[in-house]
């Protein structure tokens, strides 16, 4: 046993009270961040859930799919845990209810379309997503796509998810963790001889129901501006749908009688104000319509995810899902063989909380809650307000301004004088008063390491200039030391206001050289952030959260921080 715990069989572990969330907020990354969120489900909206459920079809096959699971064990709480007027989520029910459609539908497999990890509540990133994976496998996942997440702590950690093995700081407590028994897939990402990050494969065959179904993974190409450059360094993220393509004639010579495509990228509807329907189809994203109709006929099925929003369309005569995100939803897709054909239709099917949870699952979910505990109750620090992470009108983030500051103090011996922080790393909002550690680790899971370098001001000019040229989507940063005004409207290249630029109340100068303090995922150029690679003398300092406590700890009751940033 290497000297780890074994997870008791009989034994429960109540967590009182601990419920660890993460708000997913701008763009899904390392140190990025999560897709813009839109309305849930009204109340309006009929409930559909496992309830019911029809009788089997000869040559009938089902898959369950699931996406941006996140590591949500526990049920995630607020709005995050609703679909429309419904609790929904938590592994423990994700495991009942799909214990029930097995029941009804035996010839059947579950699959997952990406960031199963990453950005994960503390009792699943505490461990390195271990506790996440053994979930996904006692559920009985037959295969995922990567996702953007799955790449956080670059391809080496993907391979130890797939394969096993301790992680490089330790091992996780209970059984030895032996990887995922699902099968990961990368058809998109390949290195400059063309193979694919280790362990994965582009494409697999499931047989169900006696039937061969071939499934091909692939991610958002996003992904490369999205997480930490260093971990995927030398690796490129293709066209989705070309490689998707590429892979069916050999799926097909393989005897696959249907193709399906897990695919970590898609949209929303778009409502028009009216309710949303979690089986609707609703002026979908044009991007998802544009990918079903550039994705081979020969794929019946496409698994959608990344942007935490439910849909079921058909679409150039495929069927196109996603099933929100946190374990929330369950895609249930039918797939009818008969005279050489193949129908599909899918209904997204509600995770609801009014069934007896699933034992096993509750068990391994309390043995992991009980060892984060006594580090996740630790009261770090204390706020005066609230301290929300969205940005007012003028772009300012109150809480990604305080994080600002953090990384600035930081690293004031090495003589900085501003910082900046990425909007899509800070995850969560935190309350007013008390801040223990979970909810401090809720705002920043990712454990990148704070860093000084040297930028001269016409370099942070152009710095601040990259925010609305973002390689994403337009992101303002979190400033400390620093002070601004700009005009939306203005040209590009030209949105800042050079001469309201303030360094430490004075006014920037062009040709200075300033040391400035930002996390690593910036300084490699993380969200298109170039510029910091331009800079010189880099100085590593601590882990952003171990910043941000020290910092809570030495300044007493923090008040939220005024405004920096000036819309003109």
């Amino acid at each position: 046993m290497n000297g780890r715990r074994r997870v008791p069989g009989p034994m429960r572990v109540t967590l009182s009270g601990l419920v660890l969330t993460v708000t997913v907020a701008l763009v899904a990354a390392c140190g990025g961040g999560g897709e813009p969120a839109k309305p849930a489900a009204s109340p309006a909206v009929p409930l559909v859930s496992t309830n019911d459920l029809p009788a089997a079809q000869p040559g009938e096959v089902h898959l369950f799919g699931i996406n941006d699971l996140h590591g949500n064990l526990q049920p995630p709480d607020g709005s995050n845990g609703k679909i429309g007027s419904y609790d929904a989520g938590g592994a423990a029910y994700l495991a009942a209810h799909l214990a029930k459609l097995k029941a009804a539908y035996p010839d059947s497999a579950v699959v997952a379309a990406g960031d199963n990890v990453g950005a994960s509540p503390l009792i699943s990133a505490l461990f390195h997503d271990d506790p996440t994976i053994e979930f996904l496998n006692s559920i009985g996942t037959a295969v995922s796509s990567v996702g953007n997440h799955e790449f956080d702590h670059g391809v080496s950690e993907l391979r130890r998810l797939q394969q096993g093995g301790c992680a490089s700081d330790g091992c996780t407590p209970g059984e030895p963790f032996t990887g995922a028994k699902f099968q990961y897939l990368a058809a998109n990402v390949t290195d400059g001889n063309g193979a694919l990050p280790p362990a994965t494969k582009p494409w697999t065959m499931l047989q169900v129901g006696g039937h061969k179904i071939g499934v091909i993974g692939v991610v958002t190409p996003d992904t490369a501006n999205i997480v930490m450059p260093d971990g995927i360094r030398g690796y490129h993220f293709g066209d989705e749908a070309d490689a998707i393509n590429k892979y069916v004639p050999e799926v097909k010579a393989a005897g696959a009688e249907t193709v399906i495509a897990l695919l970590h990228d898609g949209g929303a509807q778009n409502t028009h104000g009216k309710p949303v329907d979690y089986n609707g189809c609703a002026d979908i994203s044009p991007d998802v319509s544009a990918l079903a109709n550039k994705t081979d006929s020969a794929v019946s099925v496409m698994f959608t995810a990344h942007s935490h929003q439910a849909y079921n369309c058909t679409i150039a005569g495929k069927v196109v899902t996603q099933a929100e995100s946190f374990g929330r939803l369950i895609t249930d897709v039918t797939l009818r063989f008969h005279d050489g054909k193949v129908d599909a239709k899918a209904v997204n099917r509600v995770v609801t909380r009014d069934i007896a949870p699933a034992s096993a699952t509750t068990t391994l979910v309390d043995f992991f809650a009980a060892q984060s505990k006594p580090r996740a109750e630790r009261v770090i620090g204390s706020s005066t307000g609230p301290l929300p992470s969205a940005p007012d009108r003028d772009g300012d983030s109150p809480l990604g301004d305080l994080i600002a500051d953090s990384m600035l103090d930081a690293m004031r011996p090495a003589q900085t004088v501003a910082a900046f922080m990425n909007p899509g790393g800070v995850r969560a909002d935190l309350p007013g008063g008390a801040i223990t550690y979970a909810q401090a680790y809720t705002v920043q899971p990712f454990g990148n390491q704070v860093v000084s370098l040297a930028l001269t001001g016409q370099q942070i000019l152009n710095l601040l200039e990259q925010q609305w040229d973002n390689v994403s989507k337009p992101a303002v940063l979190s400033v400390a030391g620093i002070t601004y005004a700009y005009t939306a409207t203005g040209e590009k290249g030209h949105k800042v206001i050079a001469d309201s630029v303030r360094i430490g109340d004075q006014p920037l100068n062009p040709t200075v050289s300033y040391r400035v303090s930002t996390n690593n995922f910036l300084a490699s150029g993380g969200d298109g952030f170039t510029v910091f690679k331009q800079g010189g003398g880099t100085q590593v300092g601590p882990i952003d959260l171990d910043a941000l406590e020290s910092y809570l700890q030495s300044r007493g009751s923090v008040q939220p921080p005024t405004a920096r940033i000036e819309k003109r």
